[in-house]
Formats: structure tokens, sequence, C-alpha cells
């Protein structure tokens, strides 16, 4: 294929929302004429789009002559105020220059000029990170009462209710998907995952991990969500099943170093406050030393204090030796006790 070829068949991608396939045909066009501001610009806005804003920034400072490149977007909406694309190229160059206002004030226009979903969709994102909630819930609202079956006018419908506080509206308007019988996994996901955070907010922390449960599910077991069990049961410092999860997420195989580095900073975070309650415990709890020599394991658990197996052994020794100066030295917990 040549060059427009490509280009029609990306944008026929995109009109399905199929943004991976989209860009691959963008990049296939590239390759044949890697100076087209087009293709360049409309890389630049589905980088954007997919949360990439180095690509975005990659492709767009590509175009040699981004002044040009302005200019030509100028004279082409005035020959065809109609076009999505070339809004949506104008408001991501914008974007990407780190000016808000302009990208509200573009995307506005081009509402105005045609209210197309993608476009409506964008503009509530928008008014959605300049903090303009009461605005975006308003536009978002009309917007899927004109489009009630475009996904990302309900996504971004579910995440602005959240976002202002509206728990009771945006639970409602779950149900109403869900009497819908709503089979995009993708959608379904996103609608578990705001009522799992608005669980989290009105305190309803077994709802949370029910919620959490039919993620992992949906999800096929993803360990973002083996992560999110453990924080929840590290926040009702319930550390025992904290652990039991953050152990799932670090046997998981090829487990991404963000999620492993996480989950290993929240042992050692849990590790360090079980220290803390031990000392605690150790200096107001008469009781303790005896029920350590007796049963450490019991008395450590019944207590609620989860510590690693080694640490156990050095505590009884610490116990019969208290004078050691030795016993937490390769493992610095003699700081963290005092």
């Amino acid at each position: 294929m040549d060059t427009p070829q490509y280009i029609e068949e990306a944008k026929r991608k995109e009109k399905q929302g199929l943004w991976e396939e989209a860009l691959l045909e963008y990049e296939k066009a590239r390759v044949l004429d890697p100076e087209n501001k087009d293709i360049l610009l409309s890389l630049s806005r589905i980088y954007l789009f997919r949360n990439k804003p180095i690509q975005s920034l990659e492709a767009l400072h590509e175009a040699k002559h981004l002044k040009e490149a302005m200019e030509y977007l100028s004279r082409s909406l005035e020959l065809d105020p109609n076009n999505i694309n070339t809004w949506f190229n104008l408001a991501t160059f914008y974007e990407s220059q780190g000016d808000i206002d302009k990208t509200l004030t573009i995307l506005k226009k081009a509402r105005d000029q045609q209210a197309h979903p993608d476009i409506l969709e964008r503009y509530v994102q928008i008014l959605s990170r300049k903090k303009l909630l009461s605005e975006a819930v308003k536009e978002v609202n009309d917007a899927n009462l004109k489009y009630p079956k475009h996904p990302g006018l309900q996504k971004s419908k579910l995440k602005i209710l959240f976002m202002d506080g509206r728990y009771e509206e945006c639970m409602k308007f779950i149900q109403d998907l869900d009497n819908e019988n709503t089979s995009d996994p993708e959608m379904r996901k996103e609608m578990l995952e705001v009522k799992e955070q608005i669980y989290f907010h009105q305190k309803n922390y077994d709802a949370c991990l029910k919620t959490l449960d039919s993620l992992l599910q949906l999800s096929n077991n993803n360990p973002v969500y083996y992560l999110r069990k453990a924080f929840l049961f590290n926040f009702q410092q319930d550390y025992r099943h904290a652990l039991e999860w953050l152990s799932t997420l670090l046997k998981t195989p090829h487990l991404p170093p963000q999620l492993r580095s996480e989950g290993i900073l929240m042992m050692k975070s849990i590790e360090m406050e079980n220290w803390k309650h031990f000392a605690h415990s150790l200096f107001t709890d008469t009781t303790f030393r005896d029920a350590i020599m007796q049963n450490p394991v019991y008395a450590l658990q019944s207590r609620g204090i989860m510590l690693p197996e080694e640490s156990v052994a050095q505590i009884i020794e610490w116990i019969k030796n208290p004078a050691s100066p030795k016993i937490f030295g390769h493992n610095d917990k003699a700081n963290i006790i005092n």
C-alpha cells in the first residue's frame, strides 16, 4: 500500500476505537513519508490518548516546522471546519505544549462546530483536568443523553462523577449500565474499578475486596489487583492477609518492575510497623517476654505482630542475651526498635 492508503486505513481503525491498530497503520505511513504533518500530528494525538506523553511529544517534534504545521491546520479548518481529526490535532498540539486553556478553547470551538462524541469525550476530560468538575458533569450528562451507547463518554461520566464525589449518582449510573448487560470487558473493568474506589471512600472494605475478586476474575488475575488487595488489608492493619497477597504478587511470573518495587516497599513498611508494635508490646506488656520464650510464634501472632521467621529467632536470642550488640545488626532492626 502507499501512504494515502495507510492513512485511510489508520483513520478507519480510529473510528472503530482500535487505537493500537491505528497507530500501527500511521507508523507504516510515517516510514514512507517521515515528514508528513498529518501523520505526525495524528500519531501525537493517539499517543496522547493512550497515556504515552513522551511518544506524543516525540512524534510532534519530528514536524520540523511546527509554526507552518499550525498554519496548515488553521487553513484546513477554514476549508473544512467539520474535520474532526484536524480539530484533534490542533488541540493535541496545545496540550503537548502545556497550554490547557488553549486546548480547552479549541475543543469548545470544535464542540460548537460539530458535537461529535469523540470531541465531547475529550472536552469533558480536559474540563476535569482543569478541575471544572461541575461544568464537566453537566457536559458529560448532556453528551451521554445524546450518545448513550458511546463507550468513551460512558467511561468519562463514571470517572467525572466519582471525581466530583457524586457517589450515589455514580453507582446509579453503574447499575443502569449493568441493566443494559454491558458485555465490553474494558467497560466492565472501568465500572468495577470505580465501584471499588467508591466502596473504599465509603469505608465498605468487605465490598471493596469482593469487587477486587471480580476484577481478578475478569482480568485473568492481573497482579495490579493483588497489590490493591494487599493495600486494603494493610490499611486495615490486617498484616497477615496483606503479606499473603504480597507473597502472591511477588510470585507472579514476569511481574512488571514497578509492581515488584511497590510490593517490596509495602512489605518493608509492614515489617517496620510490626517492629514498632513489637517494641511497644515489649515495654508495656509484662507477660510478653515469658510468652515469647514459651511459644514465640503464638506470642507474636496473638498480638497481631507479623515478622519473618529469622527475626523470631533473633528475638528469642535477644531476650536470652539482651546485652548482645549484634543481634539485629545486619538488618538494622535495632534502629527500628529504638
